[in-house]
């Protein structure tokens, strides 16, 4: 690794610091509502639309029975709503409810406001340059294959992420 690779690496890894910190913080908010796990599934839905229960355990890899129970829990807390399958009547799908929705709209707002914050006291130079530099780095991401990255086959590392 170059030096100048090894002080970008550097940069990314202060940042995912800064970021994780950002996440913690909101999540140190909420923890009294909800698990880490239920936030997951959350997330999940709220990107990705409704699924169903044996999708949701290979997207936040782990297995159905860890998924189910998480995914009851919501649905008792009326975040989640369990439906039949319009495709497959034999089937449920899971889909955010509109308390389930606006949780996770409230709790990313949140984290949203945080990194505003810090970017409102960059410079507009310096805003372009790290959205470019973000671009990049995103793409890099994408472009990596499947059996160099941690998740699903298809590349995503962080695959209740992205």
């Amino acid at each position: 690794m170059d030096e100048q690779q090894a002080r970008t690496t550097e940069a990314m890894m202060t940042v995912s610091r800064t970021l994780t910190a950002i996440v913690a913080r909101t999540l140190h908010d909420v923890a009294e509502q909800i698990t880490v796990p239920q936030l997951r599934v959350l997330v999940l839905l709220d990107t990705r639309g409704p699924m169903n229960l044996t999708t949701i355990a290979q997207h936040l890899d782990v297995n159905p029975s860890n998924a189910s129970r998480t995914c009851d829990q919501l649905v008792t807390t009326g975040r989640v709503l369990r439906a039949p399958d319009p495709q497959d009547g034999r089937s449920t799908v899971l889909a955010l409810t509109a308390d389930g929705a606006r949780f996770v709209a409230e709790l990313m707002s949140s984290r949203r406001r945080l990194v505003d914050d810090v970017v409102s006291r960059m410079g507009p130079a310096d805003r372009r340059a790290l959205e470019r530099g973000l671009e990049a780095f995103m793409t890099a991401v994408e472009a990596a294959p499947a059996e160099e990255t941690i998740g699903l086959a298809d590349g995503r590392i962080i695959p209740w992420l992205m």
